[in-house]
């Protein structure tokens, strides 16, 4: 490294909220099974690390209920949203309420873990917890991927400028489907 970087400041927290939120992530509603109960909650801060092994991460925040119940499973599920799917994820949010049963919308099932898994989503992963990582107000869950299902076709809900997107299709001269943002 050329230079000291070390004394530069990070950008106010509002600057940086403010700047982030233009990011454009797919939704996903991340499940656990706890004690015979089931828990989820909505993120966009998911990410493949690595294919071999098959292994993803996900941020969640330690204030919520879910974060402890995945701790203590050790296992949890990435449900990739389809576009049709805004409504779970809204309802996963906690904007159907604090005492709302989040799993009346959408039909689920369980995969190897036992974590609940959506039916007719973009994408499913079911992770084992593999290991962990502390990052001020969230953990790092890194899971290895122990069974995974997608739906061919299916377009995933984006989120971005703090609001829900969909990828626009295009159709070059063969009628064939080009995506774009």
């Amino acid at each position: 490294m050329d230079r000291d970087l070390t004394g530069l400041p990070t950008v106010p927290p509002a600057e940086y909220v403010g700047a982030i939120a233009q990011h454009v992530s797919s939704v996903c509603v991340i499940t656990t099974a706890c004690q015979g109960r089931r828990y989820g909650l909505t993120a966009t801060a998911v990410a493949s690390v690595t294919a071999d092994p098959p292994r993803l991460l996900v941020c969640v925040n330690k204030s919520g209920l879910t974060h402890e119940k995945i701790l203590a499973a050790g296992a949890f599920c990435v449900n990739v949203l389809a576009e049709e799917q805004a409504g779970i994820a809204m309802v996963f949010a906690g904007m159907g309420g604090r005492e709302a049963d989040r799993f009346a919308q959408g039909e689920w099932t369980v995969m190897a873990t036992g974590a609940p898994a959506l039916l007719g989503a973009s994408a499913v992963f079911d992770c084992r917890l593999a290991e962990t990582g502390q990052q001020s107000t969230h953990t790092i869950l890194f899971g290895d991927v122990v069974a995974a299902t997608h739906r061919k076709g299916a377009d995933t809900l984006l989120y971005g400028a703090r609001r829900f997107r969909q990828l626009r299709k295009v159709f070059n001269a063969q009628g064939e489907p080009v995506d774009y943002l």
